[in-house]
């Protein structure tokens, strides 16, 4: 059911004038627009003594009871139920467990979600929401004593009539996005693991396999279904709303909750090429030049796509480089990885195979329940820079070695000059990157572990390595500062990184959400005026 939106003011305000600078007026009246939605706030006792514009003292017992009241027992959980513990087990990571909302909110359509933002608006009560759950940190996308809530009932996929535009839900995970596409020999340009969700990949930005031929996930939006501040529910292309569409390609959670992706897909045939190739120390500098090789000529291979981890199995303090390889085509051993092929592994677990299953293979290695910590830097891509990281990784890494259940990796990934060139179409996205940047080099720290008093040891040599690449790229002038939101640590500034664009984001923003709902009422993850936490271990 499409909401049509009416901008509902107490009358004070010219609509006519309003849409030249905001998106809805300063006295938006939030119980006409939920009256709008089917919802007499003058039905509901505890409702009805609040005031239109006014905040509540016991907003989410309000809140929370209201959503009862009006969707059922089917969509609202509270914390004395076992479904709501099922549904706070289900996150990824430890320390996204920990927040205890007042309620879970599960929406099966847009007005769903329209209802639940003016109810949030209307008894201040905070909200934070899951796609899949896969954000590391603690609030990122659950939230103590308020409402969380969950996408996981919008997972409608369906494809346009001449199949180019698939229409995802927000619940979707990318497994089951690419098995469904997989049945007409379609792919759309996703995600990388098979249990992250399509919602914070796709809005952080999103690097894909196809993103060599491509870009990333969030270059390939053919237009979004959303959920405004003010309760509206639009559809969002480059020709509707341009400064939103260009927004919401990178701008994260920050501009409005996505209810609908509309995806361009891809052709693609039910076999590819992919898998992983291992390498022992002394085979290091080897895969480092095959890495920097490779990504500096990708041009040539749009097809193609790699990325290098160094992890240390800390109960051996063995050393371990691993070679992730993709070809989009079902050709064994592309002659493009020659050069990788060329290096001795002590295990190759290359092959032709589905999309799903090499998304899987990664899923595999990303086990929930553990206590997690992502961090990122960017330089532009040296291959002394390289080696430089991996040995001051594996310093950093000895340190920690002694934590329980530790599994530290470091990611070294590039975003190519053809992945920065497809991310100025249909008027560029929101990351501020531009082709004369690359080839940049961008690190994603990944560490599991078991204790929550380790956590302080474990951030320390994170954010240890961070500080070493920035400093050794100052001094070889190789500076980059983006910061991707995916890999980001809750102590960076994401947007902040994004230059010029940070101070349009801004602005489409205030035009967008003028009371900052989407700053102040869901506070959680990377917003507009800096880091979730400003203390660097």
């Amino acid at each position: 059911m499409m909401h049509l939106c009416k901008i509902i003011s107490l009358g004070f305000f010219p609509i006519g004038l309003l849409a030249q600078n905001a998106f809805e007026p300063p006295d938006f009246d939030i119980t006409a627009a939920l009256l709008q939605n089917g919802v007499d706030v003058s039905t509901i006792a505890s409702l009805a003594g609040l005031s239109k514009r006014t905040t509540s003292s016991g907003g989410c017992s309000i809140a929370c009871s209201s959503l009862k009241r009006i969707f059922g027992d089917a969509k609202v959980e509270t914390r004395e139920e076992t479904a709501y513990t099922m549904a706070i087990d289900y996150f990824w990571s430890a320390q996204q467990k920990v927040a205890q909302p007042y309620c879970v909110f599960k929406p099966e359509e847009a007005l769903d979600v329209s209802t639940m933002v003016l109810l949030s608006r209307l008894t201040q009560c905070p909200f934070a929401v899951r796609s899949g759950g896969h954000a590391a940190f603690a609030g990122a996308s659950n939230i103590d004593g308020g409402i969380t809530v969950l996408f996981e009932r919008m997972k409608q996929i369906t494809l346009s009539k001449d199949k180019k535009v698939a229409s995802i839900g927000p619940g979707n995970l990318w497994y089951d996005i690419y098995t469904t596409l997989a049945k007409d020999n379609l792919a759309v340009v996703g995600g990388r693991v098979s249990g992250v969700g399509i919602g914070g990949l796709t809005t952080g930005g999103g690097i894909s396999f196809f993103s060599n031929e491509y870009g990333w996930a969030c270059d390939n939006v053919a237009s979004y279904e959303v959920v405004t501040a003010s309760g509206c529910i639009i559809e969002v292309s480059q020709k509707s709303y341009p400064d939103l569409y260009w927004a919401l390609r990178g701008g994260g959670n920050n501009l409005a909750l996505v209810t609908k992706f509309n995806l361009e897909t891809v052709a693609h045939g039910p076999l590819m090429f992919g898998g992983q190739r291992r390498f022992l120390g002394s085979s290091f500098p080897a895969a480092i030049d095959a890495f920097v090789n490779l990504g500096t000529s990708i041009a040539k291979y749009p097809k193609a796509a790699q990325f290098l981890a160094i992890i240390l199995d800390a109960a051996t303090n063995t050393q371990i480089a691993i070679a992730e390889l993709e070809y989009a085509d079902p050709v064994a051993k592309p002659p493009v990885f020659e050069e990788y092929f060329n290096v001795q592994a002590f295990q190759d677990t290359t092959e032709l195979n589905t999309l799903a299953y090499f998304t899987q293979q990664l899923n595999n290695s990303n086990p929930k329940g553990y206590r997690e910590s992502f961090w990122t830097s960017s330089s532009k891509l040296d291959r002394d820079l390289v080696q430089f990281m991996f040995d001051a990784t594996y310093e950093e890494f000895a340190n920690i070695r002694d934590v329980a259940g530790i599994l530290p990796a470091n990611t070294f990934q590039i975003i190519t000059v053809p992945q920065l060139e497809q991310m100025q179409k249909k008027g560029g996205n929101a990351l501020g990157l531009s082709p004369s940047d690359g080839p940049i080099l961008i690190i994603n720290l990944s560490s599991r572990w078991d204790k929550a008093e380790d956590d302080a040891r474990v951030l320390k040599a994170n954010a240890n390595i961070v500080r070493k690449m920035e400093a050794e790229a100052k001094r070889r002038n190789l500076v980059n500062d983006y910061i991707y939101m995916n890999y980001a640590s809750q102590f960076q500034d994401v947007v902040g990184s994004y230059g010029e664009s940070a101070d349009k984001l801004r602005r489409i923003a205030r035009k967008y959400d003028p009371t900052e709902v989407f700053q102040k009422l869901q506070p959680g993850y990377f917003k507009l005026q800096g880091p979730p936490n400003k203390n660097w271990p």
